[in-house]
């Protein structure tokens, strides 16, 4: 799959309201650098593109990565249904503009095609790429496991969307998206594999001086962390029985500094660390993952054959809710409405063999992810079905 110098250019459109969709973007990056590819990928920015019409800054002060990135790391996320709507409504009411913006840096580039990772734009992108190079593919690939329609991720008129569930290929198809391609999953890192073995993670829990037989809970809130993390670990570290519990803050100082305390009087049993690269080394020391219903960390657990407890209520992210009904179905961990019932669903699992024997079987049920990888080869493919 090795690119020459010459081999046609495709531009993958990421935002960062949120670290999902350039997380993605980066592991297609890091894919192409490993295994090669026939095509030269080269991400770009929407928000910078697009931020002289930027209308939630002339509404808030700031650009909507940052609104959004500050309303889930502060909580304020139960409205997010309602705002949600007005915002689409805002980029329907602006759409000729924004196509007319985005067309116009387009006209600057040559690609062989654009791919969209990211959700809201993607009538706006489908109307540039035709206003500036007719012809060209225009491909969606969802980084969520279902769309949350209408005008979320898939958009009539695409020429492709990549998707990793099912329940997604049947969403695309309901809109007449001539082709759907299913791979295997969300997209994961090539750090991921191949999956960490038993001595892995035999050494993780000697470098964190853990023993062979203790139950390891993971909580891990996504990139920024979450306010409730520090109840929730006060609140396992409460519970009888010996559980370790390994919190990841992510780029979040504060929650960092704030669960000091919690470690110190913890007597090793809280294991605090900030921003890491090592999520998978972590996975592999733990046997269970507290988590939001992200689709990347979810992703990542299931990849690692580890049991989730996930939280499901009005302050899910909208577009998140359908990953808490596919772990339920799946039986692949636990869902629970208050992550005050966290502690519950734990001492289920962790003593309750059976439970957590099932759970572990669904999740070994699922296809093996190879899926930023094949994701690859479906743009790759569709380069040359039109060459």
């Amino acid at each position: 799959m090795a690119a020459s110098d010459g081999a046609p250019e495709v531009l993958l459109f990421v935002i960062d309201a949120g670290g999902g969709h350039r997380a993605a973007a980066n592991a297609l990056l890091a894919a192409v650098a490993q295994v090669g590819a026939p095509f030269r990928p080269r991400l770009v920015n929407l928000q910078e593109v697009l931020a002289p019409l930027d209308f939630t800054r002339r509404l808030t002060g700031m650009p909507m990565e940052q609104a959004y990135n500050v309303m889930v790391r502060r909580g304020m996320t139960r409205f997010l249904a309602p705002m949600l709507k007005v915002f689409q409504a805002c980029i329907r009411w602006r759409q000729r503009a924004l196509s007319e913006r985005l067309a116009e840096h387009l006209r600057g580039e040559r690609p062989s095609a654009v791919v969209s990772l990211l959700p809201n734009f993607n009538a706006v992108l489908r109307d540039a790429v035709r206003m500036a190079h007719p012809g060209v593919p225009f491909l969606v690939l969802l980084t969520d496991f279902a769309d949350f329609p209408p005008h979320f991720w898939i958009e009539p008129g695409v020429d492709r969307v990549i998707v990793g569930s099912e329940h997604a290929v049947g969403q695309a198809m309901s809109l007449g998206v001539p082709r759907v391609s299913r791979i295997s999953g969300m997209l994961l890192h090539p750090r991921f594999y191949p999956r960490p073995g038993p001595a892995e993670r035999e050494r993780v829990r000697r470098e964190l001086g853990i023993d062979d037989h203790a139950f390891v809970v993971l909580v891990l809130f996504g990139g920024k962390g979450s306010p409730e993390m520090k109840p929730l670990c006060a609140a396992l570290l409460e519970r009888p029985g010996d559980w370790r519990v390994i919190a990841i803050c992510g780029d979040n100082p504060r929650l960092f500094e704030s669960l000091g305390e919690l470690e110190a009087r913890g007597a090793g049993r809280l294991h605090r660390l900030g921003f890491t690269d090592r999520v998978a080394d972590y996975m592999a020391a733990s046997d269970l993952l507290v988590t939001k219903p992200g689709p990347g960390s979810l992703t990542e657990a299931f990849h690692q054959r580890l049991p989730v407890v996930v939280t499901c209520n009005p302050y899910t992210i909208p577009q998140e809710r359908y990953n808490a009904r596919f772990v339920e179905e799946r039986a692949l961990g636990l869902v629970v409405s208050h992550w005050r019932q966290i502690p519950d669903a734990v001492a289920r699992l962790a003593t309750q063999p059976g439970l957590l024997r099932r759970c572990r079987a669904g999740i070994a049920a699922l296809p093996e992810n190879r899926a930023v990888y094949e994701a690859l080869e479906v743009i790759g493919g569709e380069l040359e079905a039109r060459s």
